[in-house]
């Protein structure tokens, strides 16, 4: 939409509050017809009603008159600030209103001012092209026939109705390429390497001694490019309208508020504040919020607004470099979980604050989270990734496929009727008692096919569980590797019992938790793909063994490196150590940037 600038022909200022922020919403603003109370989404249509139903012609008024913009606006706002009303008039009457052109209203700038707030019509005056539709009004020298008026009326509605249609596909296809960008443009931000190597970024004679695998110290003399990415309002608004995310830990809060009243809660990394907030909700005395990034300002505006600066004290800093003023917490809340659970090495940080801060007994939310691994068949997945570059328009590109001896892991969401497999857990860590160190794992895993299919990749994701104490035994690992796809309603009772729904989601349980997996409801994490070099073709009942690897990167300790073997067992083969060395192995390498 083109915007008049500054002022009009006579001074009057067009970026008046009632002007601003239409760009975003207008298309969906209904406009009111001059005459009555009617509604309509295009001005086109709205013309039209008012020539046929009120013998008001603003197209041939325009065009008669020779009306500019400003005199257009003014002649719409004189009409609602006469209320001129007559809905039904008879035929041949005279029109309800007529324009000369010598009017005084025409050269007034009194009726510039909206007469209706936030008139959508308005807006439309700049935008609507007016010429064809006002070529085919003064082409008009005599009345036109009954079937004549009839189809330029329905062939204008026609137009406008397409117009609108285009109007609300760009301002779709904007929104795609803007998110498309947005979410591009932070994991690129992540990406960078922002970890320089080197002697100097460590002091003399100094040694990382909090078990955080040297990250704090690396990051003192890196660049700030991790806590950047989350001062901007778009990477919040995406999680905060991730339900499954926010409304767990909210419910686990809500739900639970005898464990928050009267405690001292620490949210290490509190982004908007949001979980502080139900924090101080949920009946806490005193929440430290922490963050590095300068969302914490927007942060401690939100907390004020919501008249719960007596309860929320905001610090700006790194968990690991910062003085509380506290000397111990009660409880710890952090949504700190990255792609695959680990990326991103927050949870580096809330474990700091916990041998810190946490009091002896204390809780961390969430209290466990877990990492599995799956196998997928989706071809049209494989055709998009993997196959697109063999035929771009007619042209081969063999050249932009992932290739090497290191590929890239797709971070997306797969639907759960891709999944072909048995589920298998790669990583169970509890947040009370493992240690950073602890967080690079190796795990065995065997995944059998539930259906005959190729596999086409590997699927992981996580799930993360809030228990009532950190002392809980939570789930057993038998629990933790039951299948995650099982239907309930056709089990039997007795073996619903030991089902593999998560503990809790069992009526039984007072455990909350959520899982970011296919069978779930999609969130902003995803799942991470691993895509196969040469799919798997398996039968029913085969098996696919291997272990999977996963550690920190060595050039970025928020980034991950993983290393995948695996080999086909048939089904009904017997497993044995040495029938596995005779068998063919393969094995990738993937990197999560």
């Amino acid at each position: 939409m083109s915007v008049v600038s500054s002022c009009s022909e006579s001074g009057w200022d067009t970026q008046d509050d009632r002007w601003d922020d239409w760009e975003d919403g207008e298309m969906d603003t209904p406009m009111k017809c001059l005459f009555c109370s009617q509604t309509f989404n295009s001005s086109a249509i709205l013309f039209g009603h008012a020539k046929q139903a009120h013998s008001f012609d603003f197209l041939k008024v325009r065009a008669d008159h020779e009306l500019d913009f400003y005199q257009c606006m003014r002649l719409v706002n004189y009409i609602r600030t006469r209320e001129i009303n007559d809905l039904d008039p008879a035929n041949g009457a005279t029109p309800v209103f007529a324009v000369d052109g010598s009017e005084a209203f025409l050269s007034d700038d009194a009726y510039l001012k909206p007469t209706l707030a936030e008139d959508a019509l308005l807006y439309a005056l700049d935008e609507l092209d007016l010429d064809d539709a006002v070529s085919v009004a003064s082409s008009c020298t005599g009345k036109p026939d009954m079937a004549a008026s009839a189809d330029t009326l329905e062939e204008r509605e026609l137009m406008g109705r397409i117009k609108e249609l285009e109007q609300q596909l760009t301002m779709r296809e904007r929104d795609v390429r803007s998110i498309t960008s947005q979410f591009e443009e932070y994991r690129q931000m992540v990406k960078h390497q922002f970890y320089n190597a080197g002697d100097d970024l460590q002091k003399e004679g100094e040694s990382p001694t909090d078990g955080s695998s040297g990250m704090a110290q690396s990051e003192a003399g890196g660049s700030d490019y991790y806590f950047n990415s989350y001062a901007g309002n778009d990477i919040h608004m995406q999680m905060l309208q991730d339900k499954v995310r926010t409304e767990g830990y909210r419910d686990f809060m809500y739900d639970n508020k005898g464990l928050f009243k009267g405690k001292v809660v620490l949210d290490v990394g509190c982004g908007t504040g949001i979980l502080s907030m139900f924090a101080a909700r949920a009946g806490a005395a005193k929440v430290i919020a922490v963050d590095n990034s300068d969302i914490i300002h927007k942060a401690q505006a939100n907390v004020i607004e919501n008249n719960l600066d007596g309860i929320i004290t905001l610090v700006k800093g790194k968990i690991e470099d910062l003085e509380l003023p506290v000397e111990k917490v009660d409880i710890i809340v952090s949504e700190w979980m990255g792609y695959f659970l680990l990326f991103e090495a927050m949870l580096d940080s809330v474990l700091v604050a916990r041998d810190r801060y946490l009091t002896p007994g204390g809780l961390l939310a969430p209290s466990a989270s877990y990492i599995y691994l799956t196998a997928i068949s989706d071809e049209d997945y494989m055709n998009d990734r993997a196959n697109y570059w063999d035929n771009v328009y007619g042209f081969k590109m063999s050249s932009m496929k992932q290739g090497g001896s290191v590929m890239e892991a797709d971070v997306d969401v797969v639907p759960s009727s891709s999944v072909m497999a048995t589920r298998a857990l790669l990583a169970e860590i509890d947040h009370g008692t493992t240690s950073p160190s602890k967080l690079d794992f190796s795990s065995s895993f065997v995944l059998k096919a539930t259906q005959k299919a190729t596999a086409h990749a590997l699927l992981g994701y996580f799930d993360v569980a809030f228990s009532r104490t950190q002392a809980s035994s939570g789930p057993s690992y038998e629990e933790l590797c039951l299948s995650a796809y099982t239907n309930d309603e056709e089990m039997p009772a007795k073996a619903r019992q030991a089902d593999g729904r998560a503990l809790w989601k069992r009526p039984e349980s007072s455990m909350h938790g959520f899982t970011t997996g296919p069978h779930g409801t999609p969130t902003h994490w995803k799942q991470t793909v691993f895509l196969l070099r040469e799919p798997i073709c398996m039968e029913l009942g085969d098996e696919l063994h291997g272990t999977f690897t996963c550690a920190k990167s060595a050039t970025n300790p928020r980034e991950l490196d993983m290393d995948i073997t695996y080999y086909l067992v048939a089904a009904g083969e017997k497993h044995t150590e040495d029938g596995a060395r005779k068998l063919s192995v393969t094995r990738q390498r993937y990197q999560l940037r």
